[in-house]
């Protein structure tokens, strides 16, 4: 790959809360949304929340995938304009997610790195990401962590059909190489 000048951007580290997570989707915890669907089976035990609105063109697939701990230099963005993806932290470990709002609704083709953050999510939760949230892949923090992933199957064969990195709009992904298009690199400030 190209080498670029590049200059290293560092943010903080911060805890996920139901507030700072809505400018890019919707925290999944351990409560349920808005109690009290109407469903008539096991009232006496099944406090039943809303549905959740993920939403994606095609075929939904889900899967798992375990992320080695480590705090990498964050290179890559993607955005997907089908589909509120969805990451949920399986097991005992936090992860952790970079990400920018979307912005398309502006016309905007490249993420505006003054509204970046990572947010840390406890274990056992995860989110729901907004149409168009700009984000990298979860990162482990200090422990492995297994995420269960809602995705599309035009989203995951896009993906897969890559012979090596590279920016790519295809599929319902858009993924830019931020060297490339921002000058930048991302680093996390490990507290």
């Amino acid at each position: 790959m190209t080498t670029f000048s590049t200059k290293t951007l560092q943010i903080p580290i911060i805890d996920a809360t139901g507030e700072n997570i809505k400018p890019y989707g919707h925290l999944l915890g351990d409560d349920v949304s808005k109690p009290g669907l109407g469903i008539p089976f096991y009232q006496e035990r099944v406090l039943e929340g809303e549905n959740i609105d993920f939403s994606y063109r095609g075929t939904a697939t889900f899967r798992t995938a375990k992320i080695m701990p480590g705090y990498p230099e964050i290179v890559w963005l993607e955005r997907h304009m089908h589909m509120t993806q969805m990451f949920i932290g399986l097991g005992q470990s936090p992860f952790i997610m970079v990400m920018v709002p979307p912005n398309h609704q502006n016309k905007e083709d490249l993420p505006d790195l003054s509204q970046l953050k990572a947010l840390r999510f406890p274990p056992g939760h995860g989110l729901l990401l907004h149409l168009g949230t700009w984000h990298d892949f979860p990162i482990a923090c200090d422990r492995p962590v297994v995420i269960l992933t809602a995705n599309s199957d035009e989203v995951v064969t896009a993906l897969t059909q890559m012979k090596e990195p590279g920016e790519m709009n295809q599929g319902d992904v858009y993924k830019i190489y931020l060297p490339k298009r921002l000058g930048c690199e991302i680093q996390l400030i490990v507290a």
